[in-house]
């Protein structure tokens, strides 16, 4: 009897370093999806500014949809805030220069 105990110990240390390990791989994922949920508001506030430029270019047409884009947030500077900030960046920077 005491040779299977000693021979169980390493599989119960297992199983138990197993399961006190789940409480923070479930936070890993809760803080993953936290993280998604917020890049989709972002992208969703992109979203809104480029829907307004869409409207303006049925509207008026597709020069004065780019020009007014240019004027409001011109593609090279958009560009840098996206690669440097991604697009809580890029929505910050719109919200900061009240574009949307």
């Amino acid at each position: 009897m005491l040779r299977t105990v000693s021979c169980a110990a390493p599989w119960l240390a297992l199983a138990a370093g197993l399961l006190a390990g789940e409480p923070v791989r479930a936070q890993l994922a809760s803080d993953s999806t936290a993280a998604q949920r917020v890049q989709e508001a972002c992208r969703s506030e992109v979203s809104k500014f480029e829907e307004a430029i869409g409207f303006i270019r049925r509207s008026q047409g597709n020069q004065a949809a780019a020009d007014l884009k240019e004027k409001l947030l011109p593609a090279q500077q958009e560009r840098d805030i996206l690669f440097k900030e991604g697009y809580c960046g890029l929505a910050r920077h719109i919200r900061e220069k009240k574009l949307r």
